[in-house]
């Protein structure tokens, strides 16, 4: 994995992040620095400008991004030793350090037996997610829960809803606490720290688990962007592990109603939903499970308004 400089600045992530881009480096950062601040996602698709993403606006650049240039970026990203990362590469996404994420569109390329995606070429399209760290961005939802007692917690939003920040931050909390917590980066993005945080670097989700709980000794297992996950999830309950998730789910109605998260639907005590776009990381909803009713979940979110803001607006 290639190393980005990174700068002492309010700045510093964006610019870490494009320089992961070195052609475009100097027009991207001649940007305003309100831009640099608040940018979530630099877009780049070939034959197009380059779009920034801030603020639920865009700022396009102009200058034409070129196939060459896309290909040239993938064997960047990937030291120049594609088949290092093939796993990443067939899953359409590579994480940078710093947990940039670089997510990509081309041909797939199909296994015809099991139809899965083994490869993908000609790049069409690539979308750089720059990853940001707010210290205390998970205060208020960890200080709304009984951390003491609280099993498990599932915190859900649509794409671009700041889960991951918010997710790394309350290892941080946790940590801070006293608590010991084991994170599941599968993807090397989370990139907690805290004095009792012990990281399972790129580790799949179901064997990360599995080793949290028989080699780490966990208070809390923190694993991001769960689905199929429910029986994991139950084994950590049962022996007497707290788990901390996120999944993708727009409401608490979808959430409930997908048949991907039914499993770990069932095994958590606590759903948070996050806003997005202008109300990126605005807590919209905590609920507890209702006791009376085992498919039943109470809301407990008293506040209301700005508030329940997580994340400080203009970047997440």
């Amino acid at each position: 994995m290639i190393t980005a400089i990174k700068r002492n600045s309010a700045n510093a992530a964006y610019e870490q992040a494009v320089n992961f881009l070195p052609m475009f480096k100097d027009k991207l950062l001649a940007l305003p620095p309100q831009i640099q601040k608040a940018a979530r996602e630099i877009r780049l698709r070939a034959g197009q400008a380059i779009a920034v993403e801030y603020d639920n606006k865009r700022q396009l650049i102009n200058t034409s991004v070129t196939a060459e240039d896309l290909k040239n970026l993938i064997e960047l990203f990937c030291d120049f030793s594609l088949h290092s990362y093939a796993r990443q590469l067939a899953q359409g996404f590579i994480t940078l350090a710093g947990g940039h994420r670089a997510g990509f569109c081309g041909t797939a390329i199909i296994d015809g037996e099991n139809e899965r995606v083994t490869a993908i070429r000609n790049i069409t399209s690539i979308n750089l997610r720059i990853a940001r760290e707010f210290i205390g961005c998970s205060d208020k939802l960890f200080n709304s829960l009984p951390i003491e007692n609280i099993k498990s917690l599932l915190i859900i939003g649509k794409p671009m809803s700041a889960k991951t920040t918010i997710l790394r931050d309350f290892a941080r909390n946790l940590s801070d606490a006293g608590y010991k917590a084991a994170v599941i980066d599968e993807r090397g993005e989370l990139c907690a720290k805290g004095a009792n945080i012990d990281t399972l670097d790129s580790f799949p989700k179901k064997a990360g688990f599995i080793t949290a709980l028989r080699a780490l000794s966990p208070d809390f297992i923190l694993c991001d962007e769960v689905a199929d996950d429910g029986a994991e999830i139950a084994q950590c309950l049962n022996s007497g592990v707290g788990v901390i998730l996120t999944a993708h789910c727009g409401s608490l109605e979808e959430a409930l109603q997908s048949s991907a998260l039914s499993g770990v639907i069932k095994n958590v005590s606590y759903i948070a939903l996050l806003g997005t776009g202008i109300n990126i990381g605005e807590l919209k909803g905590l609920w507890r499970r209702d006791l009376k009713n085992e498919i039943g979940f109470s809301n407990i979110l008293s506040a209301c308004g700005n508030s329940n803001r997580l994340i400080p607006f203009g970047g997440a």
